[in-house]
């Protein structure tokens, strides 16, 4: 028979969080088409600002044509270079080259469409300017000038250079930009410098019409240096923002490149015939300011955003609270709790979902209080066992020795001998408990290592390193005696002398570490491997205690994130590493 639909379960709520989720998506979907458009007018945009980027190269193009024409027409008359090379000209000749320099002059700016002056300066230090005004510094000063000396030296470039201050009295208190050329002989030796000078203010009229409140411009020289931009506090400083650009266009032969970062339009191109370089900055978040009111269309759809985050808050706490109760309860059962039941309530599936937990946990329960009865028992079983492992040989040896030493007459030996063998039988068989203290365990380990050395002799010596605080820490019975007996039997196998050392301290807040090394031949890896496993071979010696079945307790009590480390190395001795918890 179908169930019943109830407006409290949980389809009916995930349905109308997904109703919600739609209106979402639809809101979404319109922002989306907002956005396109926005490209849209982003990309058409760029596209009108490249066109007037690439009218402002137009622009300083015909400027700098301009000037090569003006340099040919001095540098090929006659006038100007008998004036600025000859040293010594007749007062007539003089008066001549003055006059004709002066007539070409004026044709020359007749013609010249910018607002500029024209400054020759030779090396013979006649300077010559074109307008009326007054220089601010003499031949040999002017002589010394960078842009001058470095024309001088490339007496073949055109080379633009910013001036803070001009060197012209109606200039003198104006950045100015100087456009130098060597004047050359026919030999190609420079015989004085021509001079083109241009306010920067007036130099700007090239590119105004780009450099709306959105847009910004710089003109870099070859060495990055702002010789003119829209922005005054760029104008003379060193720019690296497009450094690495312009070394790609150079490399790659390329005179211009266009691309977007963060939020701006960079319009870069190269100016080869003057070594200049036009970078561009259209800010792309203002002109969309212009188009969209992208702050009000923001603030609606964030009211829209929080009324659904609202809406799906209030819906999904009332259905999730039952399940975050269950969560907890869940949670304590991880750490070993299983009688933390929960209350049946909530949606249907909710209530479904409680009551197979509360049936699961309660079979859990009963599993694990007999499965821990077992596992005691088994343990208890363990610990009777391993007290029964006493090999009869060994105890014979052991009496025929103590007995030896009698016949000789050492009387103190036989008697340290018997009574470490009595405590050693008492500690080992009377005592059943699992557990014993650390400062028995060491005990019934020296009562070992003194029979032993009875026996076989002082070749092989034992040294115990204890921290104080660890004697009352209890550990599992009899877990260091295989590895003392290991190391007595196999690690010095043919009458060695050698050393044991055992190390106990504290580490972390709640665990002791347990350190056994011995200087003997070690072990190599594939028998470490054969020995963790159980593998190795069954000695006749004091208990048959393995390896093997000691790291298996360990872990049984504690878990497997405890338990043995073994690290050797053939010829250089033996460490084993025991971690275990504190335990009082």
């Amino acid at each position: 028979m179908k169930r019943k639909l109830k407006l409290n379960s949980l389809f009916v709520k995930i349905l109308c969080v997904v109703v919600v989720g739609v209106i979402c998506v639809s809101i979404s979907v319109g922002y989306i088409t907002i956005n396109m458009s926005r490209r849209i007018f982003t990309d058409n945009y760029k596209e009108s600002q490249k066109k007037i980027f690439d009218q402002v190269n137009d622009e300083i193009y015909d400027f700098h044509s301009e000037i090569v024409k003006n340099i040919n027409a001095i540098n090929s008359h006659r006038a100007f270079r008998s004036y600025f090379s000859e040293e010594n000209l007749s007062a007539k000749d003089l008066s001549i080259d003055i006059y004709e320099l002066k007539k070409q002059m004026k044709e020359l700016m007749n013609s010249n469409k910018y607002d500029m002056s024209v400054l020759i300066v030779g090396i013979n230090g006649r300077t010559y300017l074109n307008s009326d005004e007054l220089l601010t510094m003499g031949g040999e000063e002017l002589l010394g000038l960078d842009s001058i000396k470095s024309s001088l030296e490339n007496n073949k470039a055109i080379t633009y250079k910013y001036l803070e201050k001009g060197i012209t009295s109606s200039s003198k208190n104006d950045a100015v930009i100087v456009i130098s050329k060597a004047l050359n002989l026919q030999d190609e030796k420079p015989y004085g410098v021509i001079n083109f000078i241009i306010k920067e203010k007036n130099f700007q009229k090239f590119y105004d019409y780009f450099t709306v409140k959105i847009n910004d411009i710089v003109l870099l020289d070859e060495n990055n240096l702002v010789i003119s931009s829209n922005k005054k506090s760029n104008i003379g400083q060193v720019q690296l923002d497009f450094k690495d650009t312009i070394n790609e266009l150079i490399e790659n032969k390329r005179l211009n490149k266009s691309y977007e970062n963060n939020r701006n339009t960079i319009f870069i191109q190269r100016l080869p015939y003057c070594n200049l370089t036009i970078c561009g900055t259209v800010d792309n978040n203002k002109a969309l300011e212009k188009m969209y009111d992208v702050k009000g269309i923001a603030f609606i759809c964030t009211l829209i955003t929080l009324g659904v985050l609202v809406g799906i808050f209030l819906i999904v706490r009332e259905m999730t609270r039952p399940l975050y109760l269950l969560t907890e309860k869940m949670s304590k059962v991880k750490n070993g709790n299983f009688n933390e039941y929960i209350e049946v309530s909530g949606p249907e599936e909710i209530k479904e979902l409680s009551s197979t937990y509360n049936y699961m946990i309660k079979d859990i329960n009963k599993y694990v209080n007999e499965l821990m009865k077992v596992q005691k028992e088994k343990r208890k079983a363990e610990i009777n066992a391993l007290q029964m492992q006493i090999n009869p040989h060994y105890i014979y040896n052991t009496l025929s020795s103590i007995k030896w030493l009698i016949w000789q007459g050492s009387k103190e030996k036989s008697i340290s001998a018997i009574d470490a063998f009595i405590n050693m039988i008492r500690n080992t068989i009377s005592k059943t408990d699992e557990f014993v203290t650390i400062e028995e365990e060491i005990e019934n380990l020296k009562n070992y290592v003194l029979i032993n050395n009875i026996r076989y002799g002082d070749r092989i010596k034992v040294e115990y390193f204890i921290m104080p605080d660890c004697y009352e820490y209890l550990i599992p019975k009899l877990i260091l005696q295989p590895f003392i007996e290991n190391s007595f039997f196999h690690a010095f196998p043919s009458e060695e002398e050698g050393e044991i050392q055992i190390f106990i301290k504290e580490i972390d807040e709640d665990k002791v570490k347990i350190e056994i090394f011995d200087n003997g031949i070690g072990i190599d890896e594939e028998n470490i491997d054969r020995i963790m496993k159980g593998n190795e071979e069954k000695n006749r010696y004091f208990s048959g205690i393995g390896i093997n079945n000691v790291d298996s307790r360990i872990k049984l009590i504690y878990g497997n994130d405890y338990g043995i480390n073994i690290k050797s190395k053939l010829n250089s001795g033996t460490t084993i590493t025991i971690v275990i918890p504190k335990g009082k």
